[in-house]
């Protein structure tokens, strides 16, 4: 850390640090999947959830029935089902990956923000006096 964060941190009042300390702790990938759940935009989670489960559940009774039946043309139609149960599955899973990475986006803007304002509220002096430094 720089100088400047230093001094930055030691004008904050304790709520500040707090939850500035709170910005500045990494993520990982089970909270940032309890936060998707979360918010406005917790519908598409659930939504993204939902449908995959339900084309999972899908994908594996087309399965059972490809492998059931002895006909090649049902067996061409239950693996086609496979197919675009599986592709369902994909980009299911790009979009939930996308949704938790907009949320980690949001959280970095965040932390973003609250530096600028620590930096806004420091006195120009002292800025100087470390740019001078420097």
């Amino acid at each position: 850390m720089s100088n400047i964060d230093d001094e930055i941190r030691k004008a904050l009042s304790q709520e500040e640090q707090q939850s500035l300390d709170d910005l500045d702790n990494e993520m990982g990938v089970f909270e940032a999947l309890a936060l998707s759940f979360k918010g406005k935009q917790a519908w598409v989670t659930w939504y993204s959830y939902i449908l995959g489960f339900a084309a999972f559940f899908i994908g594996v009774y087309c399965a059972t029935r490809f492998f059931a039946t002895e006909d090649l043309k049902l067996s061409l139609a239950w693996a086609l089902g496979i197919i675009v149960c599986l592709f369902m599955l994909a980009i299911i899973k790009v979009i939930a990956w996308q949704q938790l990475l907009k949320h980690e986006l949001l959280r970095e803007i965040k932390r973003l923000e609250m530096r600028l304002l620590l930096a806004q509220s420091e006195p120009a002096s002292t800025i100087k006096s470390d740019s001078a430094q420097n």
